[in-house]
């Protein structure tokens, strides 16, 4: 890892890939009560407060840029609303090991819709080399080879989201470069738009449990932690560390993730998920290595989404 004094930069990385982690836990919890809409509603609304606080502490004025409004609706769908209603219903049928592994993946879709929406950036051999093989690895990550043992449908929501969140990443680059919006800002207008999009679904549908504390709490938790400061941790590092070490959380999520999954929700963990999870982690380090080699480390393939 490259970037700034490892002191400044160390503690902010580690809590965000716990926050993130962690995600997938809290999200499997909050399910206990409420259905997928509003798991989704309720940490994009936590997240939007946090960060409406956050604003006004810093004493910053939200200007949007009218011209720009279709695309942040646009990055807000594929990058809040979209993606955290896949993977909550996702994990109605899958186990939270699975998708904090296949989370992992993001950086793949990122790296090819980079490359189909910025073809100054298109992929080189080494990119493809690892796009290969990360989503060979996906191949194995699902167990494929068993299709009457494993539930596509929620597997294909898992990678629904991932590639809402590369599309989301690429479209951002390419639209929302230069609005003026600071980091805080922009997540701030994507969550508060991404809320109103899920309002109405989250608030006509029935609870699936009477309100327990556990549940409630693990939305709070997810809203606060996995979605509200992880975006603030998510920049702070970006800007002491650079993008190269901040994308390096990709990394470190899944074993959060998988070892929260086994130890509290004792869910089964089969080998081809932590064997197909190195695979395209082996991919995605070769993606971000080409993207290294070829644009300033301030500028590399990170994605923001909230986890």
């Amino acid at each position: 890892m490259t970037g700034g004094p490892t002191r400044a930069w160390l503690g902010p990385y580690l809590l965000l890939a716990v926050l993130w982690g962690c995600s997938f836990l809290f999200i499997a919890t909050a399910l206990r009560t409420f259905a997928p809409t509003q798991v989704a509603f309720g940490r994009i609304a936590v997240g939007f407060v946090l960060l409406a606080v956050v604003l006004a502490v810093r004493r910053e004025r939200l200007r949007i840029p009218w011209a720009r409004v279709g695309d942040l609706v646009i990055v807000a769908t594929v990058m809040t609303a979209a993606p955290f209603v896949l993977f909550a219903l996702a994990e109605q049928r899958v186990s939270s090991v699975l998708a904090g592994l296949v989370n992992a993946t993001t950086p793949l879709f990122t790296a090819l819709f980079v490359g189909l929406l910025l073809p100054q950036e298109r992929p080189d051999r080494v990119q493809l080399l690892g796009l290969a093989i990360g989503f060979g690895g996906i191949a194995v990550l699902l167990g494929v080879w068993r299709p009457g043992e494993i539930d596509a449908v929620g597997g294909l929501m898992l990678v629904g989201a991932t590639v809402c969140y590369g599309f989301g990443t690429a479209w951002s680059r390419r639209r929302l470069t230069g609005t003026g919006l600071s980091s805080i800002q922009l997540p701030a207008v994507q969550l508060a738009i991404g809320s109103a999009l899920l309002a109405p679904f989250a608030l006509t549908t029935p609870l699936t449990a009477p309100v327990a504390p556990v549940p409630a709490l693990a939305l709070l938790a997810l809203g606060l932690g996995g979605t509200g400061l992880a975006f603030v941790l998510y920049w702070r590092v970006l800007e002491l560390a650079g993008a190269t070490v901040t994308a390096s959380v990709t990394y470190v999520i899944p074993l959060v993730s998988t070892t929260l999954g086994v130890a509290v929700l004792h869910e089964g963990l089969h080998w081809y998920e932590p064997v197909g999870g190195a695979v395209v982690l082996a991919g995605v380090a070769l993606t971000q290595w080409g993207a290294a080699r070829r644009r300033p480390q301030t500028s590399g393939q990170v994605s923001a989404g909230a986890r």
